[in-house]
Formats: structure tokens, sequence, C-alpha cells
């Protein structure tokens, strides 16, 4: 009997810590910033081992792109096997421009859902454009079961336009509509460049609906460094979350590695780390 209950404690000990991880997912929204050999020095072919180190680094999470081209998609890909993605081109054709990507270990989660829409009046409609968008900008959105424990999330990635403020504010209308009009109770998040300041009433708008996962000082808060670095330039990437008994923020950082004194992108990594309870 004793060594029955000894072997049952050691195994509640081995499978405890795996058991709890499980229910924890890190979440990373980046723009990896475009492949373009006007970036000279930051060009793709010269930084993309710096872009794959931070793939590697949260390879058993959710990764979250803008901009990803299908070449830059390809290679990540490549040089991390244990992930999958989920993509669609804005662009009219696919697979001919900058996406939303969203990539996953698939050994842990299962992909049942997913859509792109574009933002504008006919989000249906390939490379639409409306109230402004300088160029096309689409929304992705997901939905991954967990493989361990059965748990859903439900995860939407945008790109918002840089030059139209009307074009930002409809868009985020758009989006709030296509995740809260649904009845189901899954866990849900929001999250990308959105292309504006905390103060503008954009982010106003979608903190009436989600929590900000950042809320520190905001001038430590920047996340678009221009190649840069330092932490005090604009924030205006985000990952926002719906607080909800199903779904709560464990932590949250701005990963700021640099390699040789360049970084990965123009745009630092977001990370946070949530618990689907």
């Amino acid at each position: 009997m004793r060594l029955l209950f000894t072997s049952i404690l050691f195994f509640l000990i081995i499978l405890g810590p795996q058991s709890q991880a499980q229910e924890t997912v890190e979440v990373v929204s980046f723009n990896i910033r475009y492949g373009t050999p006007g970036d000279g020095v930051n060009k793709w072919k010269s930084r993309r081992d710096r872009v794959f180190s931070i793939f590697k680094k949260y390879r058993d999470g959710i990764i979250a792109t803008q901009e990803a081209l299908p070449l830059q998609i390809e290679q990540i890909l490549d040089q991390v096997p244990q992930l999958d993605v989920v993509y669609r081109s804005r662009t009219e054709k696919d697979g001919a421009g900058e996406s939303n990507a969203i990539f996953y270990n698939k050994k842990k989660w299962k992909l049942i859902d997913h859509e792109t829409f574009w933002l504008s009046n006919t989000p249906s409609q390939p490379a639409s454009k409306s109230w402004g968008n300088t160029l096309p900008r689409i929304s992705t959105m997901v939905v991954f079961e967990n493989i361990a424990t059965g748990k859903q999330v439900k995860i939407l990635n945008t790109h918002l336009d840089r030059q139209s403020n009307n074009s930002r504010i409809r868009s985020v209308e758009l989006i709030l509509r296509k995740l809260m009009t649904e009845s189901e109770e899954m866990p849900k998040i929001l999250l990308g460049d959105f292309n504006t300041r905390v103060e503008d009433n954009i982010i106003s708008r979608v903190k009436e609906f989600f929590d900000d996962t950042y809320t520190g000082d905001e001038l430590e808060g920047c996340t678009f460094h221009g190649w840069n670095g330092g932490s005090h330039c604009s924030r205006i990437d985000y990952i926002f979350y719906e607080n909800s008994p199903n779904l709560s923020l464990v932590d949250f950082k701005i990963d700021r590695w640099k390699s040789k004194q360049l970084y990965p992108s123009d745009h630092y990594p977001l990370v946070a780390t949530f618990k689907l309870n």
C-alpha cells in the first residue's frame, strides 16, 4: 500500500506542472516588417535570423504577425517546423502581398475556424477599400482549441490604416461587430498594429469591451521604435483581451531583445501570457 501511495504521489508531482502549463498560453503580437531592399542594413536577408530567434523563443504559443509576406512566412516555417500558420494576403490574388499571418504550435493547438475580412464596406470582397484606406487592410480571425485541455480561444489580428483616422474609426467598429455579436462565451483576444496612440478615441472605444494588457507608464510602453530601439517611442501595437471568467491575464512584456545592436524589426514584439480557465 505504501508503495502504491508513493507511486501515485510521484506521478502527481510529475504531471502537476504539465497540467498547469497546458492551461496557459503565450500570445504574441509582432509586426515583422515586410521584406524590402530599401531597408539597407535592416533588409530581410540581414535580419531574418533575428526574426527566427523570436519565433523559436515563443514557438509553444500563438504568434500573430503583421506585414508578413509569403516568402517570409515560408522561411519562418522552414526554420521553426513546430509551427503551422493561418493567413490570407490582403491583395486580390492570395499569396501575393502582405498578410496578418497567425502562427501556432501544431502539437499544442488545433485550428477550429478562421476568417479573413477586409476593412471596408464590403468585407468579403478581396482587396476592397473604403473610408480613406490608402491600401487594402484586413483582419484575420481564428478559433484555436488546446489539444490537451479542449479549451478554445478566439483571436482577431488586425493592422489598421496608417494615414486615415476615419478608416481606423470605421475599421474598429467593424472589428467590434465581428467579435462582440457572437453569442458564445469563448475567450476573445484582439491584437495587432493599430497605428494609433493610446489617448486616441479609437483605443477608448476598444476599451469599452476589452482590457489592455499593458498597464505601465506610457513613456515606457513604446512598441514602434523605427529601428532605433529604446523605450521612449510610440505605442501603436496592442494586445487587448476580454476579461472574463474564462480568460485571465498572467503576465505581459515587451520583448526588446537585439543582437549585435540590431533589432529583428522596427516594431517590438508584445508578449501576453493568459490562463484559459
